[in-house]
């Protein structure tokens, strides 16, 4: 949009792209006064520090090539050398031969940075401080501000983690991420979404759009920039990827999560050993127990300074694996935005669990366990593979490790402990959505097992479980418990969301350690 409003060469077609717009109406002085020069940075190679150079050297000559061509230009520039030094004689060759000034914009500014951030911190930092190519690279750019060659620059990214690195060498950008006014830019507001579907899917019934809403609302929703904004927002890409999916099948997409940028979210593990890996797990663990997060936000990062707690969740923020809840004291409250990104959590912390315990989860039969119960409403497939994973675990005393290390904070073997085992295996499913009550606080049962976008199964589920340590290994002790978790079953039934549910299962399950002493059904 930026291009066709300020590109010299759309002059033209003003009128027809912004004629009944406001901008269009209300024209600024600078419309269709610059040369427009981008960049992208995604698909850099990260493997090695020649390979970064090199690769950012072609993408920056790419970028002057396709300039040249655009505008028929014949400019005569290096095409060897540092990245910043042949920047900064094409800069001069376009002030010798073209009467006009550049708009540079850039894509994804920081995405090579995130990357190195996965995995080569010490390769990052080499690249960003006072001597490193890439802030070189940047204080080319401000000079060609500062001498009147570039007359503006917007460059889009997810974190501010590499302007903090190149601040004296490029401080003269405002980061908007957070401003209020800006919110909306971000994503689909719901209107916008019900606009969508009933341009994209034409004549749909009002039951048919409330569906979709809600569904779309489960998965995509719940963004949010600005502590004072009023408006969350669905997950543009995602959405799209839905609503494509559905105009081919009349019905939702197999996958939640859209595979084009799947890719982007499975460096959600790498991110959590970064920097204080103690510290950042502990949030992880926070998290999957659906507490929510609260956080100075961090404007700019350094890497050279102290990464804590507030950073990293901060950072969860930028990246789209937290949202702001609420304002709070000067702070914010950050939550996990929708189910989708919930999914990508759990799946992470499988990772860490197997990579920590040093076993492989046999994912396919908790799969098929799950199906089970789905068209048989059979759980004790499931059970037996909890109890597998729990025996795993306290057969190699790890929750020991667990406090000694505190790599995982406080993940103690409790009725939690057994709760969260529980709920990770269910999200391998792809028959259901998963729900707790910890994350729901509405008095329903530890795990629900729900409707999920597309696919019909023949039983729902509820479970409601109850522990004793081996301490506690008693009969009279064993029944208190069943019949508590029975008594809360009961109460949950009669709510709103579950009256009426013939095909709802219910089970009343009491664990002695990591064996499964009680498994019934509640009718």
């Amino acid at each position: 949009m930026l291009e066709y409003y300020y590109g010299v060469n759309y002059a033209d077609e003003f009128e027809q792209l912004f004629g009944k717009t406001y901008i269009g109406k209300n024209p600024t002085k600078l419309k269709n006064s610059y040369y427009i020069l981008k960049f992208g940075f995604t698909g850099l190679k990260t493997n090695t520090a020649e390979d970064l150079v090199e690769s950012f050297r072609w993408t920056t000559l790419v970028s002057f090539d396709s300039f040249c061509s655009q505008y028929g230009l014949n400019l005569e520039y290096l095409k060897d050398g540092e990245p910043a030094d042949i920047l900064n004689d094409f800069l001069a060759q376009f002030r010798k031969n073209v009467d006009g000034r550049i708009y540079v914009i850039i894509d994804e500014y920081d995405h090579f940075a995130n990357e190195l951030l996965s995995f080569q911190t010490g390769l990052f930092s080499d690249i960003v401080t006072k001597t490193g190519f890439v802030r070189k690279w940047y204080e080319k750019i401000k000079d060609g501000t500062s001498n009147g060659i570039i007359g503006r620059f917007f460059a889009t990214g997810v974190s501010p983690i590499t302007l903090d690195s190149l601040t004296s060498g490029f401080n003269i950008a405002t980061d908007y991420t957070q401003f209020e006014t800006f919110n909306e830019m971000m994503g689909f507001t719901e209107e916008e979404v019900r606009f969508l579907i009933s341009e994209t899917l034409g004549d749909v019934s009002a039951d048919e759009m409330e569906q979709i809403v809600d569904e779309m609302r489960t998965c995509y929703d719940g963004y949010l920039f600005n502590p004072h904004s009023k408006e969350r927002l669905f997950n543009s890409n995602m959405s799209l990827n839905y609503l494509s999916a559905y105009l081919q099948t009349r019905r939702p997409p197999d996958s939640l999560l859209d595979t084009s940028i799947t890719s982007d979210y499975s460096k959600m593990g790498k991110m959590f050993a970064l920097k204080n890996k103690s510290s950042n797990y502990e949030v992880l663990q926070e998290i999957i127990e659906g507490k929510e997060q609260t956080a100075f936000m961090t404007a700019q990062y350094s890497l050279e300074k102290r990464f804590d707690k507030n950073d990293f969740t901060s950072l969860l923020f930028y990246l789209g694996y937290l949202t702001i809840d609420r304002p709070y004291a000067g702070m914010v409250k950050l939550r996990v935005p929708n189910y989708v990104v919930k999914e990508l959590y759990f799946s992470c912390f499988e990772k860490l669990l197997e990579e920590e315990y040093k076993y492989e989860l046999d994912i396919s039969s908790v799969q098929t366990a799950l199906t089970i119960l789905a068209l048989e409403g059979d759980n004790t497939n499931l059970i037996a593979c909890i109890e597998t994973v729990l025996s795993v675990m306290s057969n190699r005393d790890s929750i020991k490790t667990f406090r000694r290390t505190q790599v995982r904070g406080t993940f103690l073997m409790d009725e939690k402990y057994v709760k969260t085992i529980c709920f990770t295996l269910c999200m391998l499913s792809k028959c259901y959505v998963v729900e707790s009550e910890n994350e729901a606080n509405k008095g329903y049962s530890d795990i629900q097992l729900l409707k999920r976008p597309g696919i019909d199964v023949n039983f729902y589920a509820m479970i409601e479980f109850k522990y004793l340590s081996k301490a506690d290994d008693k009969e009279e002790n064993i029944l208190c418990k069943l019949e508590a978790a029975k008594e809360q079953l009961g109460r949950y039934n009669d709510s709103a969301k579950f009256k009426g549910m013939h095909n709802l299962k219910k089970w009343a399950v009491v664990f002695v350690g990591d064996k499964c002493v009680r498994n019934e059904e509640v009718l």
